[in-house]
């Protein structure tokens, strides 16, 4: 992979990561179109720590605040760290025990366009859908949780299954994007984690850490781009027009991949 490509995707990763139309698809798509073999999926942990963060960039304030809260013993702060915490788990098992199979899916263009579809089948669901209420029930967290690991599938976008399972819950929509963008942190974290660890220990990346680098830079600003536009978008209610984007990508690589 060239300083370029890393550059490119880098940025489709920060773009898509936060806009409800599946980084992971499009990253998949990306480097099926340039033709770039990724090897494992350490460029795309790596891209996806950038878009990390961007999350800690923009939402500083409201972490700091959590944080404060912890220390303090704050009611409402020890609920909602507890409630990320539940949304993590669905996320962490169906990645620890389906690893394997969910790395063979990303080689398959065809199968993510599909999920690209299902994606936006997901958000024009939230069609006319509206809420005043705070994440602040287990059931809530759960369900956005369960939302969350259904989005491990490449092609199914996270922040759209997060934010969409919000709003059926009647969760407001800046609220329902700020606990999405928050409970990614845990799993973008851990995974981050684990293939750094591994890449340290014995060297398995197929990629130099400049290029790495690269990628994860670009992601990291045009990420803080990203979650902007998305809050403001959500402030709009323009969400479900996302959908008609996902349809549109989603047949356009069913046709291009389809042999």
């Amino acid at each position: 992979m060239t300083y370029l490509e890393a550059a490119l995707l880098g940025i489709v990763q920060g773009l898509t990561e936060f806009l409800p139309v599946s980084s992971s698809g499009h990253l998949a798509l990306g480097q099926a179109l340039l033709g770039i073999d990724p090897g494992d999926v350490t460029f795309e942990v790596i891209v996806h720590f950038g878009t990390l963060l961007a999350v800690v960039t923009v939402l500083r304030r409201r972490i700091r605040e959590l944080l404060v809260g912890l220390i303090r013993r704050d009611r409402a702060a020890l609920v909602m760290v507890g409630l990320l915490l539940l949304g993590s788990i669905p996320a962490v098992v169906v990645g620890l025990t389906f690893m394997d199979t969910l790395t063979a899916v990303f080689a398959s263009p065809f199968v993510v366009s599909v999920m690209l579809i299902v994606t936006g089948g997901v958000l024009f669901s939230t069609r006319g859908l509206s809420g005043e209420r705070t994440v602040n029930s287990v059931g809530t967290g759960l369900i956005i949780g369960v939302a969350q690991a259904v989005a491990i599938l490449p092609g199914i976008s996270r922040s759209g299954m997060t934010i969409a399972a919000g709003l059926w819950c009647k969760v407001e929509a800046g609220e329902a994007a700020t606990f999405s963008f928050l409970l990614a942190i845990p799993i973008i974290a851990g995974a981050t984690a684990v293939k750094v660890g591994g890449l340290v220990a014995g060297g398995s990346g197929t990629e130099p850490w400049s290029v790495l680098l690269v990628g994860a830079v670009t992601a990291y600003a045009s990420g803080v781009v990203s979650i902007r536009w998305m809050l403001s978008i959500l402030a709009r209610g323009e969400l479900v027009r996302f959908a008609y984007y996902c349809w549109a990508i989603g047949l356009a690589g069913c046709i291009a991949f389809w042999t």
